[in-house]
């Protein structure tokens, strides 16, 4: 078999036309604009079948005759004609690009190779660096969300530097990662949280798996692909952007403000829960007399304003982008320095980040070469969720000016003075707690680009990342009696990430006839390496003294090492006949280190097809009405393995009080190490059409996608009596059936009046199919579950016992409801449905663009309503005056299996405090509710100053001022009273932690200059 293949190889390597006296033509194919070279142009003979595709470097050599025309084009640029001279042996030339239609849009595809749309056989979506930074936002992600079908953007919190979770096309892994890969400049990276956007030219989507079998089993999830900016053939070109906004919080939990401190109608200064009187405007005492002797007081009533709102700041963002590029026929460079200040909502809280971006590029004969660094140094210096969470608690009497001058010793709100010893002053905590973070960042790559033959061409790529971070969380020794005495810690950790990654590529062109070829084969490997150390101490002696040499007791502290490796060898064949049809098979076998060696290697292919069928079929090609029509088609089966390093391993940790004196002992792990793991595999379909209508006015790319992703890699609980209590299986089976519709065109053309709008909508049914040995259900965070025959993650909640009416079934003594037998099922946590709407009015030079972002289905749950129930501070505390009620829609149980209506048996502690933390906070059905919104995500006003008003110097090119601002509104499902769906923790959609800061907006201006 392998013999058969080596000739069918040898056999397309040697297929060219040989006929005719003929001598050699050779040159360069470069964009006028740009200079850069066109890759994959074509030189064709006119009027035969002899023709040549331009190579990484834009070079072609051909075999014409005198007299003979050449016809140089490429999709996206305007052909060009020369004829042959008997003088003509070097022929270079520069193609003048015209405006792109939806066919000839150049997609960056796998390993940075630049595509027509025509040709890619997946779904793939481009995002413009315009698109990116309407918001200004200071992370790339951000920019992302709203604006790709099939690709959702959640953030962790309102915090200086939050964090995001990004999901493509559904879960396919009840455990593991479900991020795409990160891509940048061709090199596979960790994460692009600390990427400037200024510096980035356009962000591509490659939204399936077909790019797995080139980067790896990590483009399983689909990859995003980050192209950063390069210089261009011309004079320097220096650009200024600032941008400055200030943020507001919004979307408190909705809290009553008619009763204030104390227990069961009675009050009490010295109680932090909401359980007192109603609120009747007298004067009252607050906490217990000073140490002078003199007695707190307060109005016992509550303020026409939501105080809580005073605890937070407005916050400021500022951001500088500065850049410089240029270049000649035979290089470029592009240099940027980018400063961003953050001060948060949550006071004291900031961030700095400054990065500097050297990308450039050298052409020397047959080889180019060029390399890209960016180094980023981030600061932050923030408290940990504290303070929020006692606010959210405290009674709404409380005069919050008391508690902000904490370090007197005669304030009420000094630690030993607060009104209670439950919780610590807000102020103090901000103060007293911090974290601190500094990281130093490196991410470079470099390339030769090496042309052995015209159509031969090697290519080597190697791309760092390192990460160092320092630590220092600390908490303040307070020195006070009993619950107020605080003894003080600190924790010093560094974290070091680093990952090597480097690609061998041999890619072959070939024209026979009708037919173009390109063979790609290649080879990769991967090192990742990374080490933690922390120490510290949770008593100190001395305040403000963070040492942990200055303790009492023991350190504590730990240090990890872990190592992985992968190898892989890779090919891609393509196909494309006549321009219009495309087939592309790809192959991939890799070996990882985390695996057992039975079972580290695995193959993965994929296939993929595209037709243009306007060109294809004659009754179509002189349509008015379609411009553009393709169909697509691809099938891919890629490995994952969802394992972190060692997992196979069984590892041993030391017990708790050892070392004992000369004494030590360890215990070995809880997880059996299953060597017999092998790598979950996702199976994929993917079925499409793209089309451009009415003089490309309109623009439509619709897909089917379906995946199945089995063997999934999960803890499964186990007999103790095996020695272990879980066991890592392969087992579980998770299926995602997936709708995805893009739209987008100029609504209207008016003379000077354009409007522009693109929606994106997709629809996901996921579904779990299988859990390990007759599993039903399985635990992923708290109320998230994976349920066979549910969507995942699904939310199950303790719901009241209830009637087949859904009445609720109370006791006919008491009035009081009882749980239900088992979890009630409410729905997925992940809205299957989500919408973006982008739009753009221009006129002149102005231009106002809005973005629209609505998700609809999910659910959410939240703690934080949890803990005000308890405390007595949410609204629904209030609902019935706090006095005896009837439960709304409830029944009694007269003989098993009848219900009558209940009209007459009250709650009769329906006011205390024990009714709602027994009866009410341990229901999570009354604080779940579904999670649907619409939210205006963005909106900038732009206006680009006339080159009139410029003509009259020589410093200024371009200026253009603008208004901007995000989360200017958001509407939520009627029963959602507790904050913003799109928010989540610990990696769980839906889920609102009791720790978690609200969200804000932001308004603001920004500035453009060329120079």
């Amino acid at each position: 078999m392998h013999k058969i293949g080596l000739f069918l190889f040898f056999i397309f390597l040697i297929s060219f036309d040989v006929s005719g006296q003929r001598f050699t033509v050779r040159g360069r194919v470069t964009d006028t604009q740009t200079g850069e070279p066109i890759i994959g142009a074509t030189v064709h003979i006119k009027g035969t079948h002899r023709a040549a595709i331009t190579d990484g470097d834009g070079r072609y050599h051909l075999h014409p005759q005198i007299n003979q025309v050449l016809v140089f084009s490429f999709l996206g640029y305007e052909p060009q004609e020369v004829e042959i001279t008997e003088d003509t042996r070097y022929l270079n030339v520069d193609l003048q690009p015209v405006a792109q239609q939806i066919d000839e849009v150049l997609i960056t595809g796998a390993l940075g190779i630049r595509r027509a749309s025509r040709e890619i056989g997946g779904g793939a979506q481009v995002v413009s660096h315009e698109e990116m930074n309407q918001g200004q936002s200071h992370n790339p992600l951000a920019g992302l969300s709203g604006r790709v079908s099939g690709l959702r953007v959640n953030m962790f919190d309102s915090k200086v530097d939050p964090q995001f979770q990004v999901v493509m096309r559904g879960t396919r892994s009840l455990r593991g990662n479900n991020a795409p890969l990160y891509v940048v400049d061709g090199v596979p990276v960790p994460e692009i949280n600390r990427i400037n956007p200024g510096d980035i030219a356009e962000i591509t989507v490659l939204k399936g798996a077909n790019a797995a079998a080139l980067y790896g089993s990590e483009g399983v999830n689909g990859v995003i692909m980050i192209t950063t900016h390069q210089g261009t053939k011309g004079g320097a070109t220096v650009l200024y952007n600032n941008a400055t906004t200030f943020s507001r919080v919004y979307q408190l939990p909705a809290a009553q403000n008619q009763f204030g401190q104390g227990v069961n109608g009675v009050y009490d200064p010295t109680q932090f829960q909401s359980w007192g009187p109603a609120f009747d405007g007298s004067e009252r005492p607050i906490g217990l007399p000073l140490a002078d002797g003199t007695q707190p007081t307060a109005i016992y009533a509550a303020p026409d304003r939501d105080v809580r709102k005073d605890m937070f700041d407005t916050g400021i963002n500022i951001r500088h982008d500065l850049s410089v590029a240029g270049g000649d026929d035979f290089s470029s460079y592009y240099l940027s320095l980018s400063d961003v200040t953050v001060k948060g909502i949550i006071p004291d809280d900031e961030s700095r980040r400054t990065g500097i971006r050297l990308n450039s590029s050298r052409r020397f004969n047959r080889l180019t070469s060029s390399f890209g660094i960016n180094y980023v140094f981030t600061q932050n210096n923030t408290t940990p969720d504290g303070p929020w969470v006692t606010m959210y608690q405290m009674p709404a009497n409380f005069p919050h000016d008391l508690m902000s001058d904490w370090e007197h010793p005669n304030s009420p709100g000094n630690p030993n003075n607060f009104f209670t010893d439950r919780h610590q002053n807000p102020y103090f905590q901000i103060d007293n707690r911090r974290n601190e973070l500094t990281q130093q960042l490196f991410n470079g790559h470099i390339t030769f680009d090496y042309r052995i033959a015209p159509w031969i061409n090697a290519t080597y790529r190697a791309g760092l990342y390192s990460s160092v971070q320092e630590i220092r969380n600390t908490v303040g020794k307070f020195e006070a009696d009993g619950r107020r005495n605080v003894n003080g810690s600190v924790s010093d950790g560094n974290s070091n990430v680093r990952r090597l990654n480097s690609d061998l590529m041999i890619t072959f062109t070939r024209k026979t006839g009708d037919f173009n070829h390109r063979l790609l084969l290649g080879s990769n490997v991967r090192s990742d390496y990374s080490k933690s150390t922390s120490i510290g101490a949770s008593n100190l002696l001395l305040p403000s003294l963070y040492n942990p040499g200055s303790r009492v007791g023991d350190l504590n502290g730990s240090v990890s090492i872990s190592e992985y490796r992968q190898a892989a060898v890779y090919g891609e064949y393509s196909v494309n006949y006549n321009q219009y049809l495309f087939l592309n098979f790809t192959g991939r076998n890799e070996w990882v280190s985390v695996l057992s060696k039975e079972n580290r290697a695995y193959f993965y292919p994929g296939i993929s097809t595209s037709f243009v069928f306007n060109e294809a079929i004659e009754g179509l090609q002189n349509l008015d009405w379609l411009n553009f029509g393709k169909i697509f088609l691809s099938y891919n089966r890629t490995g994952n393995v969802n394992l972190s390093p060692y997992a196979l391993n069984n590892a041993y940790s030391q017990s708790n009080g050892f070392p004992f004196d000369n004494l030590v002992g360890f215990t070995p792990s809880n997880t059996y190490p299953n060597p017999d793991i092998e790598p979950e595999f996702v199976t994929s379909w993917e079925i499409g059409t793209q089309l451009a209508l009415f003089n490309n006015r309109l623009n439509i790319e619709a897909a089917y996608i379906y995946s199945d992703s089995e063997g999934q890699i999960f803890p499964a609980t186990t007999s103790r009596a095996t020695g272990y209590s879980t066991a890592v299986v392969n087992a579980g089976r998770l299926t995602n059936n997936i709708i995805e519709l893009t739209v987008g065109g100029d609504v209207v053309r008016a003379g000077d009046f354009t409007w522009n709008m693109n929606f994106n909508f997709s629809y996901t049914h996921n579904e779990v199919k299988e859990l390990f040995e007759g599993l039903e259900r399985f635990t992923i965070f708290r109320q998230s579950y994976a349920t066979i025959g549910e969507r995942f993650p699904a939310l199950h909640v303790l719901d009241y016992a209830r009637d087949p009416q859904g009445r609720v079934i109370v006791d006919v003594e008491t009035g009081l409801p009882s749980p239900a037998s088992e979890l009630t099922h409410l729905g997925p946590m992940v809205p299957p449905y989500m919408m973006g709407l982008n739009t753009t009015f221009s006129y002149k030079n102005l231009s106002l663009a809005m973005l629209f972002d609505c998700r609809l289905g999910g659910w959410m749950y939240s703690e934080v309503a949890n803990r005000m129930i308890t405390a007595g501070t949410h609204k629904m505390t209030a609902e019935f005056d706090r006095q005896p009620f009837i439960y709304p829609n409830s029944v009694i149980e007269t003989s098993p299996g009848v219900f009558e209506s209940n009209n007459s048996v009250y709650i009769q502690n329906g006011g205390d405090a024990s009714y709602w933390t027994d009866h009410v906070a341990p229901y999570q059905i009354n604080y779940a509710a579904p999670g649907d919104f619409l939210k205006l995500r963005e909106i900038s006003l732009s206006y680009q100053v006339p080159a009139s008003i410029l003509s009259g110097q020589n410093v200024v090119r371009e200026a253009t001022v603008g208004l901007i601002a995000t989360n200017v509104f958001l509407i939520t499902h009627k029963d959602n009273d507790m904050g913003d769906p799109e928010y989540l923790y610990n990696n769980t959609a839906g889920y609102y932690s009791w720790r978690q800061v609200p969200p804000f907006r932001t308004f603001g201006f920004n500035v453009n200059v060329a120079f």
